[in-house]
């Protein structure tokens, strides 16, 4: 369609814009700025299926060829505004849709008038459905804004009933702004999964907490690839019913719905935004050439810091006990508070002289240099606790076991090693015993049994390859085995490995290691010189598109592939799958000359940091319940699936100056200021989020439906309940101040969407809170406040 979207610099109006671009539709905008602004558009500037025109839809009216569809959207909305210029309302209020309706005549086109909930006053029917004709004070300061819109509205319908105008009408009420996998820095630290295991995490929290997300994305302008912050991590319900899984040469793929959005290699080579259901094979969409991250070293290991930041009941920290000389004066110092968590811990319970018992525990403490790790983590919750240097972490109890150093140095040899146990380590458990082992060729099982000696002091034992089997070094160590599977991360069940998080954000320095460690174990691996070609093998398919991810730190696009493979003599017949990471046309695969540089030749076009791949197939797949968005200021895009950038639309433009409650709360909390209540706070609003409402309006414009429409949230909220909420989730002390309430403010207002839910299929999906979330980034940027400020 061509779509003329009057207000387009606006508040819903740009929102609109993005979406119909989104929708691979062609948008005109109209705004003569007197309340839009065109920072709002300034992202569509250059894009070849949009143009903007500075005018009064008050005055002449004039657009060259065909119009589809014109979008009435141009109105002061905010009281501030309207209050400021009352006859500039009314007239675009009454001459602004004559006008353009008249354009729609004239074009044959559709037409959608943005009216409003002020349609209703202040209602004396709760909640406001759409035969209900209002209360409306028409000569009071609110009403030159009230009435323009029933007056619009008037006109609206006649155009219907005399002319035959294909109409629709939307009544809207107040707004607040706003399975794949998915990559992103929180608080600095990387995330490789899927979206709503990231999302249900996330809503544990606390909702004033800050994210802090940062994600990868190209500059629109220069295609760059670089981190950027995100203003919001956003979940809301799927918008239809269809969904695609895209495939694409390299063997990157994504799934997303049909709305949502990949970039699109135009005739120019500029990437494009475009749904995926205008997209065909033989497309080329935008990858990475490569991956920036926030770098971050690990010199060394604290294995019983490590064992208490990771356990997940107290209880089961009696299971390890730290060793050293030094630890007898700390006994001695916090003798009283050791015996009370003695005491109070319930393991000597069923003692007949409980105190007696407790005595002996502790005697054995100050004697020996030991203390359980529960008592530790009481220690340093309660007065501090100094590691001793030199200490060592062994089972607590049982005789005890194998000791361990509790500092570890995280040096070359041993993330070489990590890496080798990623590919072919494994944890063990037989008649009681645990432990851990590895087969792999001889020299690399050696290498492992020495670095297994030196760095962590056990003594692993040996076997010989057989007929049926390779080298295998082996430790029994229960400790042993939850250092490299809890806290290093490296092993588990074989489809369920991934590349552990602080790993990826190693220097490349260090990185090359691990990664030259899992090259060595790969067993089957490829490494020829003459056919060019190096290949990573996996059993995980998360672990396969981990390897492409680190691989694009090096600036090397891997290609990936699943396959089947057999191995008889452990299953028999059964194929079991096997995804092969390629990676050709490098200048050089020794992988510790890498992070100096490393050249590769695709068969691919490159257009800045982005490569233009072929799609090769597009099939349907299970739509999910929910969705998930990004919001990237200055960029909207972001990366997902194994490596595929993917677009997003959603992003907050209200004014702070606005005038309506939301800006007026959020901007006075981010500043510290007492919220402004007028009255007693007892009046009643709804709050739909914008994502929500563009849904909603596009829907209407593509139905049937000729008669008022209402679009917001049904679930209402006092004025004074969303102070203290803001002030809650903003951390902001400075309380609420009430004022007089100003003249005709109604006192209720609730939408009845019956018909939305109906005739649309429509409801909202972003609660209250998830909006404010969403939009206060925004409007901490606005006001040139750090986006590390509480939210």
């Amino acid at each position: 369609m061509r779509v003329l979207i009057t207000g387009g610099a606006g508040f819903l109006g740009s929102h609109l814009c993005d979406r119909f671009l989104a929708e691979g539709h062609e948008v005109i905008a109209i705004d003569n700025l007197l309340t839009g602004k065109t920072q709002n558009i300034n992202h569509l500037a250059g894009h070849d299926r949009f143009r903007y025109i500075k005018q009064d839809v008050t005055e002449y009216l004039y657009i060259d060829g065909q119009l589809d569809a014109i979008l009435h959207f141009a109105s002061p909305a905010s009281p501030d505004d309207y209050l400021q210029y009352p006859i500039q309302t009314l007239k675009v209020g009454a001459l602004g849709t004559h006008k353009t309706l008249g354009l729609a005549r004239e074009k044959g086109a559709r037409y959608l008038l943005a009216s409003t909930s002020e349609v209703y006053g202040d209602p004396l029917v709760h909640p406001q459905p759409e035969s209900y004709w209002g209360n409306v004070n028409p000569i009071g300061p609110r009403g030159v804004y009230d009435e323009a819109k029933r007056f619009a509205e008037a006109m609206t319908m006649a155009y219907h009933r005399y002319h035959g105008l294909d109409t629709r009408i939307v009544r809207i009420f107040n707004s607040v702004l706003a399975d794949e996998m998915i990559f992103l820095f929180n608080d600095e630290e990387c995330h490789i999964e899927a979206a709503q295991e990231y999302a249900s995490r996330i809503e544990q929290r606390d909702l004033w907490r800050p994210l802090h997300i940062q994600v990868p994305t190209f500059d629109p302008q220069t295609l760059a690839v670089e981190l950027r912050p995100a203003s919001a991590f956003i979940k809301h319900a799927a918008p239809g019913k269809d969904a695609y899984l895209v495939r694409t040469r390299y063997g990157r793929q994504i799934k997303v719905t049909g709305d949502h959005s990949l970039f699109k290699r135009d005739e120019r080579g500029q990437p494009v935004a475009t749904p995926v259901r205008q997209l065909v094979p033989g497309d080329y969409i935008a990858i990475p050439a490569h991956l920036p991250v926030i770098e971050r070293d690990v010199s060394h290991i604290n294995i019983g810091q490590s064992i208490i930041q990771r356990c997940q009941r107290r209880e089961d920290l009696w299971e390890h006990a730290l060793v050293s000389p030094a630890l007898s004066d700390v006994v001695a110092q916090h003798k009283q508070r050791i015996v009370a968590v003695l005491m109070q811990s319930g393991r000597f319970d069923g003692s007949r002289n409980r105190r007696n018992t407790v005595g002996c525990a502790y005697r054995n403490y100050l004697h020996k240099g030991i203390l359980p790790l529960a008592i530790v983590a009481e220690l340093q919750q309660q007065v501090g606790f100094e590691w001793p240097a030199g200490g060592h972490i062994r089972p607590y109890g049982g005789g005890g076991g194998i000791a361990i150093p509790n500092h570890i140095a995280v040096s070359d040899d041993l993330l070489w090693l990590l890496g080798l146990f990623l590919a072919e380590g494994t944890g063990y458990t037989r008649s009681g015993t645990h432990g851990i082992q590895l087969c792999s060729d001889e020299r690399f099982v050696l290498r492992a049994k020495r670095l297994l000696q030196q760095i962590f002091k056990v003594n692993p034992g040996y076997r010989p390859a057989s007929s049926m089997r390779g080298p295998v070094v082996y430790a029994n160590s229960r400790l042993l085995g939850n250092i490299f599977t809890i806290i290093f991360g490296v092993t588990g069940p074989s489809d369920e490995r991934r590349v552990p998080a602080w790993v990826f954000q190693l220097p490349l320095s260090r990185l090359k290691h691990f990664l030259e460690g899992y090259r060595q174990g790969d067993g089957p691996h490829t490494n020829s010189h003459e056919e060019r070609e190096l290949a990573f093998n996996t059993s995980s398919e998360r672990l396969a598109t981990d390897l492409t991810y680190v691989l694009l730190r090096f600036g090397i696009v891997a290609s990936l592939g699943q396959y089947e493979t057999t191995a008889k003599q452990r299953y028999g017949e059964r194929r079991l799958p096997l995804w092969r990471v390629t990676l050709c046309e490098l200048d050089n695969y020794d992988i510790l000359t890498w992070d100096h540089a490393v050249q590769q030749r695709l068969n691919a076009r490159r257009t800045g940091d982005l490569v233009w791949v072929l799609i090769t197939s597009i099939e349907p797949t299970e739509v999910t319940a929910y969705v998930y968005d990004f919001a990237v200021p200055g960029s909207e895009n972001f990366v997902a699936g194994n490596g595929v950038f993917a677009h997003n639309t959603y992003g907050p433009r209200m004014r702070i100056n606005d005038g309506r409650v939301v800006p007026n709360f959020l901007t006075q909390a981010l500043r510290r200021q007492p919220l402004t209540v007028y009255g007693d706070g007892s009046q009643t609003r709804s709050f739909a989020y914008v994502s929500d409402l563009v849904e909603g309006i596009y829907r209407l414009l593509l139905s049937d439906e000729v008669e008022p429409v209402n679009l917001g949230n049904p679930n209402e909220f006092t004025i004074l309940q969303f102070a203290h909420l803001v002030n809650q989730m903003t951390e902001n002390p400075a309380g609420i101040t009430f004022k007089p309430l100003p003249v005709d403010d109604p006192k209720i207002r609730q939408p009845d969407i019956t018909r939305a839910r109906r005739l649309l299929g429509w409801e909202p999906t972003v609660p209250l809170e998830a909006g404010i979330r969403y939009t206060l980034p925004y409007f901490r940027e606005r006001l040139g406040l750090s986006l590390r400020s509480p939210v």
